[in-house]
């Protein structure tokens, strides 16, 4: 059943200021409680004019309102299932990790991120790698405020450093946060 937009007012969905509060997109509501709470997923090609990240997308949600303005926080990130499709061959080993952290600024987030290694790696050599992650991943995000963790995770910088020390280990093939979900 399709609601009808009469005397319905159109609010702008702005973006949290980390990413200079751009307009997301327009959303129509007869009652501004009703927006509150309301989540919108939006691409990194249209948040940040950044193609070579073209298989993130960014779940923001309304927390305040001015006058016709949404204002939005960073509810969670969300990696393409065909991007991870791709990655994930025959003759490649799959370490996933799943943990619930909270940021140096009290915001609590859960973090999956995906590794992939040879499928000739001993189990040992999996166990010690997913050992490796899990604490790297920790030390960052407990160290770090959440937009902070952000823009070092678009930057690709969380990624270079820990695939820098993760090769002593067991070559890594590759790494990537594939999603993270706020929890609070």
């Amino acid at each position: 059943m399709v609601k009808k937009l009469k005397g319905k007012t159109w609010y702008n969905l702005v973006a949290p200021k980390m990413f200079d509060s751009k307009v997301l997109g327009k959303t129509p509501a007869g009652d501004s409680d009703t927006i509150i709470g309301r989540t919108v997923e939006v691409s990194i090609i249209n948040l940040l004019n950044n193609p070579s990240k073209y298989y993130l997308k960014f779940k923001f949600k309304g927390v305040k309102i001015e006058e016709t303005k949404v204002i939005t926080e960073f509810a969670g990130l969300v990696c393409l299932r065909d991007y991870i499709s791709r990655m994930v061959r025959h003759g490649v080993r799959r370490i996933d990790t799943v943990q619930d952290l909270t940021t140096e600024d009290k915001k609590k987030v859960r973090v999956k991120t995906l590794t992939l290694i040879s499928k000739r790696a001993r189990k040992e050599v999996e166990v010690t790698m997913r050992k490796f992650i899990k604490d790297g991943i920790k030390e960052r995000v407990e160290s770090m405020k959440l937009d902070d963790f952000l823009s070092k995770l678009l930057d690709d910088s969380l990624k270079r450093e820990l695939l820098t020390k993760g090769n002593k280990i067991y070559p890594i093939r590759a790494f990537e946060v594939i999603k993270i979900e706020r929890l609070d």
